[in-house]
């Protein structure tokens, strides 16, 4: 069985918004396109429906964003997949949508046999939280150069002769 690569995208943006929660930053669709280097439109269509869904919180304007709607622990892996992933037909006469032409469907075992296997496959993802996917959190962030609105803005200082606080910037 193979994941969508819609599926692989929806799981990256959950874990780059994990990555964020902690912060409470939000995270821009520009900015994830960025650090995975995926196309602006797929990422719309993805924050659309994870925000359908409730997954995630996402808000307008200047200062709007994505963030996830619980914590990383709270979220299963197989919560995510289940949203991204439309079809779990491993074989033609799974999907009932199309006609298959078997001659042997009524007396085939195989076909529950694996809708068995993708029921455990799934559970098996349900057992793994979103905070669990990520193994180095501070290894992931670095890579993907994700960085809280704390470690960017310029810690103040003081002016050395008043003593008034002054940024960083009017120090050199």
């Amino acid at each position: 069985m193979r994941l969508t690569v819609y599926t692989d995208y929806t799981l990256r943006v959950m874990m780059y918004l994990a990555l964020k929660y902690p912060s409470g930053d939000v995270a821009t669709i520009d900015e994830i396109s960025q650090a995975y280097k995926i196309s602006r439109n797929h990422l719309m269509k993805i924050i659309h429906e994870l925000s359908q869904v409730g997954l995630i919180e996402t808000t307008r304007g200047r200062a709007g964003g994505a963030r996830l709607a619980r914590e990383p622990k709270e979220i299963s892996v197989g919560e995510i997949v289940r949203v991204a992933e439309k079809d779990f037909s491993v074989v033609r006469c799974h999907d009932k949508t199309v006609a298959h032409d078997c001659a042997i469907f009524p007396a085939c075992d195989i076909k529950r046999r694996f809708y068995r296997a993708v029921e455990a496959f799934l559970q098996e993802l349900d057992t793994m939280t979103l905070r669990e996917a990520i193994s180095a959190p501070a290894v992931a962030a670095s890579a993907l150069g994700v960085v809280s609105r704390r470690e960017r803005a310029p810690a103040a200082v003081l002016h050395p002769r008043t003593g008034r606080k002054i940024s960083r910037r009017e120090t050199t």
